[in-house]
């Protein structure tokens, strides 16, 4: 079987700059084939073509869940193993794979944390998203990339806290109905913050076979991808969840309650698959999930 993954070395700035800004972008990780097999799959998913309001995206196709024999041969690759290690202390596990395309007018989604797509583990938990481009992505030309602001830029400690004990309050249910409700942004950035995320962006380019790496407290945004030789911007993404990370059925029912409250359906079922869990059980303890 041949490797999908290439042996790459972290040096010492890009480790420490990985632990102060969120992100890391990781040269030449993945071979051809690996990404001929995800463009593949991402290509040939059967994905949803409308994303819910909640969501805030605005894609020409969007899949959550999409996985096959690639993807679980990419994550158990010692190489892969090996890259995540010089950067992140724990082990990982392993929870799904998104597949994104993006056309020309099409806007993405707007600044966000990954919220939704962590909803079940404890908000103070680590998460983390590798971003995996499936064409070239240049800032000079088509764009079409990602986004993304530096943590000390603007600090987000306090933004899965607030969610998870909004949530649980008595009063939410009824405060969802009101006027006011509508002027807070629960699943995106408000304007306000974008004008600060705007001003502290990052924007890459990337060749096939680079990857971008993000925790959970990095605010990002997709960067439309303009009229050019590329019909469109297909990307695939793998979450992963720290090994020390614990179960969170009350931030996963309260969150997938307020979504279906405005009339959307939700994307990803995961978190309720991990039914051999309690509250507050590690994930890594589920038979469902694999390390």
């Amino acid at each position: 079987m041949s490797l999908l993954v290439n042996k790459i070395t972290i040096s010492p700035e890009e480790k420490n700059s990985f632990a102060e800004n969120g992100f890391i972008k990781l040269k030449k990780l993945f071979t051809d084939e690996a990404i001929d097999k995800l463009r593949y799959l991402t290509a040939e998913s059967n994905q949803v073509k409308k994303v819910p309001e909640s969501y805030s995206g605005d894609f020409s196709r969007l899949g959550y869940d999409l996985e096959n024999a690639v993807t679980h041969q990419i994550y158990s690759e010692e190489n892969f193993k090996n890259t995540l290690k010089q950067l992140i202390e724990n082990e990982l596990i392993f929870t799904q794979g998104v597949g994104f395309e993006l056309k020309p007018n099409r806007k993405g989604f707007h600044f966000h944390l990954d919220l939704v797509s962590f909803n079940f583990i404890k908000p103070e938990d680590l998460g983390y998203s590798l971003w995996i481009p499936l064409v070239p992505i240049n800032t000079k030309e088509q764009h079409g990339g990602m986004a993304y602001v530096p943590r000390k830029a603007y600090p987000t400690s306090g933004y899965y806290a607030l969610r998870y004990e909004l949530i649980q309050h008595k009063d939410f249910a009824e405060f969802c109905q009101t006027e006011e409700f509508n002027y807070f942004e629960f699943f995106y950035a408000s304007k306000v913050e974008e004008m600060v995320l705007e001003k502290n962006k990052v924007e890459d380019s990337f060749e096939v076979g680079d990857a971008l790496l993000l925790d959970k407290f990095v605010w990002h945004r997709s960067v439309p991808i303009l009229e050019g030789k590329l019909p469109s911007r297909m990307a695939y993404t793998m979450r992963f969840v720290d090994s020390q990370a614990r179960y969170s059925k009350i931030f996963l029912d309260g969150l997938y309650s307020l979504i279906k409250s405005n009339g959307d359906e939700t994307l990803t079922s995961f978190g309720y698959k991990l039914t051999d869990l309690k509250e507050g059980d590690l994930i890594s303890k589920s038979k469902i999930v694999s390390c």
